[in-house]
């Protein structure tokens, strides 16, 4: 059985699990329904430049387009789709398709284990610059976010990300939260990466995509919409085009500026986003089963 979504109109509420096994994952996802989730958002599932639990921005240097890390192999995440879809739930990746793995001295090189068909193309790469100034738009499509970026408007980088995602999709996948999408260019900035890519996905009309646009007002917003939807943290017109949050794992553990909020406070927050939008996130914090919690369940099923 393999559950669908069907449609962008719908009420939809994400748990993401990021860091987490799959097998833990597996053990708790008739409690994940109970709790009133319509889906998973998993880790990236890309291959890492270092295995290293500690450290969860680890996740967001991948060396390839491939399946497999720390978290569970391909097997592994076809047997997580199998049981979150007996569990009426949906699967979510988290795909990194912006950039890849770096050298630690911050020279926008690429590291050693990262795939060398991608390595050895002088063509693929964007500008060696980093960004300075994220509310300058041509940086922040052209330069590179920190790490070794990737030009999405070259058609090889375009193929190599179809093929993954398509690969993705045969294991069980229903769907992709593109990280970094803000850094991506939209076909009205001269780059036809998310009209392609999403058009060459199997299953297409079946398969649920949001891209990450934080800190963005409606006018940049806009310019994705046509193309999927947006998960951001910003209050939006868009309503039934946003995917929203209140905490996220950069939030938590990146910028930190929800850190000092109890998890108690974060569900009191998440409770008025919910109120608010017909599709929303919640982030279940390391070592806190806050998401298990009564409050939780009560805020969904209003919505169910």
């Amino acid at each position: 059985m393999k559950v669908v979504y069907d449609g962008k109109e719908s009420s939809l509420r994400i748990l993401q699990c990021l860091n987490w096994q799959f097998q833990g994952i597996c053990d708790v996802a008739p409690l994940i329904y109970e709790q009133g989730f319509d889906a998973v958002q998993v880790g990236p599932l890309q291959p890492l430049k270092e295995n290293n639990y500690n450290h969860w921005w680890l996740s967001y240097q991948p060396c390839a387009f491939q399946i497999g890390n720390q978290y569970g192999s391909k097997d592994d995440f076809i047997h997580l789709c199998k049981v979150l879809h007996e569990n009426n739930l949906l699967v979510f990746v988290d795909v990194i398709c912006t950039h890849v793995a770096g050298t630690s001295d911050g020279k926008l090189v690429p590291h050693e284990k990262v795939d060398r068909k991608l390595v050895e193309d002088s063509e693929i790469w964007r500008e060696l610059k980093n960004i300075d100034d994220w509310d300058n738009r041509y940086q922040v499509i052209n330069y590179c976010p920190g790490l070794p970026g990737l030009d999405l408007r070259n058609r090889k980088v375009q193929d190599y990300i179809i093929h993954f995602l398509n690969e993705l999709i045969e294991c069980g996948a229903n769907g992709f939260r593109f990280d970094s999408a803000k850094n991506i260019a939209t076909p009205s900035e001269g780059c036809d990466f998310f009209f392609r890519a999403l058009n060459c996905l199997q299953d297409k009309e079946h398969i649920y995509n949001y891209g990450e646009v934080i800190f963005a007002d409606d006018s940049l917003i806009s310019l994705y919409i046509p193309y999927l939807d947006v998960l951001t943290n910003t209050w939006s017109k868009y309503r039934n085009h946003v995917v929203t949050f209140f905490e996220s794992h950069d939030s938590y553990l990146g910028f930190g500026y929800t850190r000092n909020r109890s998890s108690q406070e974060v569900t009191r927050e998440y409770a008025h986003v919910v109120d608010n939008y017909p599709k929303t996130i919640y982030y279940a914090r390391p070592f806190d089963n806050e998401w298990q919690s009564n409050e939780i369940q009560k805020i969904h099923k209003k919505t169910r």
